[in-house]
């Protein structure tokens, strides 16, 4: 959440847990009063006083007393914080205790889910109690429990909440997972279940060749080269701007030094694709947006209609993962899908709920 500031002065109408601010140039006389106020207090602020106000008339006017006096500047001391912050104690345990006894309405659940939600997004996790810290660990296990058969899926936005939150967990402790992937002796960088979906793909389309842009080490090269000699069609093209050292051999690969996005290579590539044949294409090079996109408007041509481009790692800037990664592949797959109608979001290719590709198969339908 954003800082946003606000001004309250002694004087002002304003009431201090409402969500408009004061002028943010008091009169001369109230410049002794002045209190900065956070976006943060003011949400927890108007937390408490939902809670107390639900809670226990008597603390609620005791609350609003003394909350008033501190946002005035009035007898602003430790005294008056304990204060405010035990009578609001108070209210957040019985409240509680009456959400645990069933007694609690929707206007109850709504108060304290604010005052947890103020909590936890402004809270550190390294600093957060232990004991809160099972708590909350408890509450996210209880989000959904699998219960007789068959099981059926968990709502939306819960599934999206465990889905995310795994997925943070798996890419960001990458050196046990994947950046710890290997294929016949060779690193992988690579989503089991992505490559799980790639061998599907090429057994269903049998691609006249897959286009590879980023090799690395060649690991993913050799494994679709040899899906391609399992079911006896097709090559493998991988092109990076680095030699990769000692890449592995296969008669299906060929190996490509240079930009993907130079005129020649992309030129030289096309001259490769048998005519009339299924195309697969994997984008996994430099992830900035612009080059993204300079691939895309690149390769997409060479796509028939029913086969695929896959759109590598649009999972970071936030999509769940590397929040400050930086616009990037999937910031430059919205701005592809918005001006080419010719492609379609593959859902059923991320039904494995993990993949470091989320949004980016695409499938050419016209």
């Amino acid at each position: 959440m954003s800082e946003r500031r606000f001004v309250y002065a002694r004087g002002s109408p304003i009431h201090p847990v409402s969500r408009v601010a004061a002028p943010l140039s008091p009169l001369p006389h109230q410049k002794a009063f002045i209190r900065i106020v956070t976006a943060k207090d003011n949400l927890v602020a108007r937390a408490r006083s939902a809670l107390v106000r639900r809670v226990d008339p008597l603390a609620a006017r005791r609350a609003a007393t003394l909350a008033e006096r501190r946002t005035a500047g009035i007898e602003q001391s430790a005294a008056v914080d304990a204060a405010l912050d035990a009578t609001s104690a108070v209210a957040v345990r019985d409240l509680a205790q009456k959400i645990r006894d069933g007694g609690a309405d929707l206007h109850d659940q709504a108060a304290l889910a604010q005052l947890v939600e103020a909590y936890l997004t402004h809270q550190d996790p390294a600093s957060m109690p232990h004991g809160v810290a099972q708590a909350v660990a408890a509450s996210f296990e209880g989000l959904w429990q699998p219960v007789g058969e068959p099981v059926p899926e968990p709502p939306p936005f819960i599934r999206d909440v465990i889905r995310d939150q795994f997925h943070r967990l798996y890419y960001h402790v990458s050196k046990r997972t994947w950046k710890d992937t290997w294929y016949r002796g060779v690193r992988t960088y690579k989503c089991p279940t992505d490559m799980w979906v790639y061998m599907e793909l090429i057994d269903q389309l049998e691609p006249g060749l897959v286009i590879e842009t980023g090799t690395y080490r060649g690991g993913s090269a050799l494994y679709i080269a040899d899906r391609l000699e399992t079911i006896g069609a097709g090559n493998v093209v991988t092109v990076d701007v680095n030699e990769p050292p000692n890449p592995p051999e296969h008669p299906r690969i060929t190996y490509l030094t240079g930009s993907s996005t130079d005129p020649a290579i992309v030129e030289k590539i096309a001259g490769m694709i048998p005519e009339g044949s299924p195309v697969l294409v994997i984008l996994d090079s430099d992830h900035s947006r612009d080059h993204v996109a300079g691939e895309l408007a690149a390769y997409a041509p060479l796509v028939p209609v029913g086969s695929y481009l896959i759109v590598e790692d649009t999972n970071v800037n936030g999509h769940p993962a590397a929040p400050d990664f930086g616009p990037g592949p999937m910031e430059a797959l919205w701005d592809f899908m918005a001006t080419d109608p010719g492609f379609e979001v593959d859902a059923h290719c991320e039904r494995y709920f993990l993949t470091q590709n989320p949004s980016g198969y695409l499938k050419r339908v016209r």
